[in-house]
């Protein structure tokens, strides 16, 4: 028998949402990067889907494992009501491929919903048929990478007539102060899935 599990939970954002960059709301999209970190390190796998202020989240790996994640996520002040709508055993990882798949499934969301009579995201009101299809097409769908410092413009050498401190760049210090958002960011996520 098999020591894997599969979660299934949902649960409402508690920051306040912004503009979508890239098709990720950016705390969303700092939280997911931290998320592939965390659970690359723990040996977890999942999805996200992120829409109307609410998660939904599939997280699959060893028992001991994903409820030692679900014990921490019940107190992260980023989001609240949390709500397991499935837990079962599994033969193995449906998202193996991914620490933690992120989809915009917003044509194929609304979709559904219509079908639902549902006019927002409201997974709270999902069963569980409504579970496994978000499932599939969280399957199905392509994942997409969150915005990151790496993909950032780099700044450009200093050149010896333009060494003086703050001015060796073309982002001088604001570029500082951006990285320095970027890395608080991520230190304050560790936690998150």
């Amino acid at each position: 028998m098999s020591d894997l599990v599969q979660i299934v939970y949902v649960s409402r954002s508690t920051f306040t949402t912004m503009p979508a960059e890239l098709g990720i709301e950016p705390s969303v999209a700092r939280i997911l990067a931290q998320s592939r970190v965390n659970n690359a390190r723990r040996g977890l796998v999942g999805a996200l889907y992120f829409g109307d202020g609410c998660f939904f989240q599939c997280l699959e790996g060893r028992a001991a494992d994903v409820d030692r994640l679900y014990a921490a996520l019940l107190r992260d002040p980023r989001h609240t009501d949390l709500k397991l709508l499935s837990r079962r055993s599994i033969e193995r990882t449906r998202f193996s491929a991914w620490t933690m798949k992120y989809v915009p499934l917003d044509a194929e969301m609304k979709t559904l919903l219509h079908e639902l009579g549902q006019q927002a995201f409201d997974p709270y009101r999902f069963d569980a048929d409504t579970v496994t299809r978000v499932l599939d097409m969280l399957t199905r769908g392509s994942d997409i990478e969150p915005p990151s410092a790496a993909a950032a413009p780099q700044p450009v050498a200093a050149s010896p007539a333009s060494a003086t401190a703050g001015r060796g760049s073309r982002w001088g210090w604001a570029g500082v102060g951006a990285v320095a958002v970027i890395v608080a960011g991520i230190v304050a996520m560790r936690a998150f899935g």
